[in-house]
């Protein structure tokens, strides 16, 4: 009960004419014996009533007793909603050490407190949903992350199909509460439809009549949010509460919703990514298979014919160039299949000298050059440069280099192929004159498929990437740049003997025999 301010002592009253100019603070003063309240400013005495009565325990009859109180209390309504109360208080003596008044001062840190934890619950989320890119795990996740700081029940349901709603999600704050049948019990099921026609988050304050079981969970408002990334609609996710939401719960789930969508279009896209890998791999072996069979069958044949029809010999050799070309992009193309599913390239390792495999290329691809009217020139500054290597696949890389110099180079223009040995590695590049490549295929030149028109010309786009990999797998480097006058690629190779090699004259002029 509140003491008519004229009938305080003289020093109390002067405390309350003091805070009445205090509009902005929060603030009681009462007096003894009783704790009669005789002034409270703003919110103060609402606030206080948050604090227990028993005396023992309350904070102006502490005080009172001669404590000085810095406390927080909180405070959960008959509504559910959680209240977060400070208050200091101050006993006020007269010059003999009585106690004629206390002042306290009360804060409300509720939305304080809300801002934090929703600042918690999203940082949280960050970390959470990166945990799993499988989409059940990824759902389940995201329903375990809203209980029991937003409700008590969170259901996390995607679209299966054009009318079709499947449950991947559910958490309860009481895990015991999942084993009863409740699937097909859920309120607001009726309301899911709306949110994803028109992908705006609904606040239901009363669910109102519930049928058992979930009655007994005392469930009385809930929150429907979609799942949308990248304009899409993924789903919807519920969430079900016993205490009574507000526009500060709808914001903060929005928000989270936004998370767990980005993290389950992720986890679909890598599905689909797997997918299609796995088809592609399929498509790659099957097509290799089938191609294998019959260019067996025109190889033989064309070893035959070549035996017996010696003036066949021109068609017959381009039957046989044919056919190897067909066996090469076979090779390729399981090469691919295999390093798309991950498999490592199998290496069959020797020690060998990458002048004489680099020399041997230039000897197979001399009448390709010839015959285009190209000039191989090689310029190698070493005697020897001995690589623990795999020949036959190094042999495929300077093969697929020298191939497309040629096919990208005009009549009259050269190739020139270099060599020398830099700090223990050998390194070797390859260099054409034709239109080169555009400053934006650049980034992309290795990637499978990806092949960029030169000069009229376009390929399958495999080679490159093989090419690479190989070098990759003997921890060499490759590399690409290129100009408006041609175009150069660069391989660098660990020596097996350390720097060993000795130096030699460069061959100027050295041509392909």
């Amino acid at each position: 009960m509140r003491e008519p301010a004229a009938l305080l002592p003289d020093p109390a009253r002067r405390i309350v004419d003091a805070l009445a100019g205090l509009g902005g603070l929060d603030v009681v003063v009462a007096v003894p014996p009783h704790g009669a309240v005789v002034a409270a400013t703003g919110s103060a005495a609402a606030l206080l009533a948050h604090f227990p009565d028993d005396p023992r325990r309350h904070p102006i009859a502490r005080c009172l007793a001669g404590a000085v109180v810095d406390e927080e209390v909180r405070r959960v309504g008959d509504s559910g909603r959680v209240t977060y109360v400070r208050v200091r208080a101050v006993p006020v003596r007269d010059a003999g050490g009585s106690i004629l008044a206390v002042v306290a001062v009360l804060a409300d840190l509720t939305a304080e407190r809300r801002r934090l934890v929703a600042a918690e619950l999203l940082d949280e989320a960050g970390r959470v949903l990166l945990e799993s890119l499988e989409l059940a795990r990824v759902a389940q996740l995201g329903a375990e992350l809203l209980v029991p700081r937003l409700g008590d029940f969170c259901l996390v349901s995607l679209l299966g199909g054009e009318d079709e709603l499947r449950l991947l999600g559910l958490a309860h704050a009481d895990p015991a509460a999942l084993a009863r049948p409740l699937h097909d019990l859920f309120p607001l099921q009726d309301r899911v439809w709306e949110v994803l026609q028109d992908s705006r988050a609904r606040l239901v304050a009363d669910l109102g009549p519930l049928d058992p079981p979930l009655r007994d969970l005392g469930l009385r408002a809930g929150i429907l949010a979609p799942l949308i990334a990248r304009d899409r609609a993924l789903g919807v996710v519920r969430i079900l509460a016993a205490r009574r939401l507000d526009d500060d719960d709808l914001e903060l789930a929005r928000r989270l919703a936004d998370r767990i969508a980005l993290a389950l279009d992720n986890a679909r896209q890598h599905a689909e990514a797997l997918r299609a890998s796995q088809a592609r791999e399929d498509v790659l072996t099957v097509v290799s298979h089938d191609l294998r069979n019959p260019l067996s069958a025109i190889t033989l044949g064309a070893t035959v014919l070549v035996k017996k029809l010696r003036d066949a010999e021109e068609n017959v050799a381009v039957i046989q160039r044919s056919a190897a070309r067909i066996e090469r992009l076979t090779e390729n193309l399981l090469d691919l299949a295999g390093a798309q599913a991950g498999r490592t390239t199998v290496l069959e390792r020797e020690v060998a000298d990458a002048r004489e495999i680099l020399e041997e290329a230039l000897a197979l691809q001399k009448p390709l050059a010839d015959k285009k009217g190209v000039r191989l020139v090689a310029r190698l500054r070493m005697a020897q440069a001995p690589l623990f290597c795999d020949r036959t696949r190094i042999a495929q890389v300077f093969g697929n280099l020298l191939d497309n110099a040629i096919k990208f180079s005009a009549s009259g223009q050269e190739v020139v192929v270099a060599g020398d040995i830099v700090d223990g590695q050998v390194r070797f590049s390859v260099r054409d004159h034709g239109p080169g490549i555009d400053d934006a295929d650049l980034p992309h030149i290795f990637e499978p498929f990806w092949s960029t028109v030169r000069g009229g010309k376009k390929g399958l786009g495999l080679g490159l990437s093989i090419a690479r990999s190989i070098i990759d797998a003997h921890d060499g480097r490759m590399s690409v740049a290129s100009d408006h006058a041609g175009a150069e690629f660069t391989i660098t190779l660990p020596l097996a003997h350390g720097p060993g090699g000795e130096d030699a004259p460069a061959d100027e002029g050295f041509s392909a025999p």
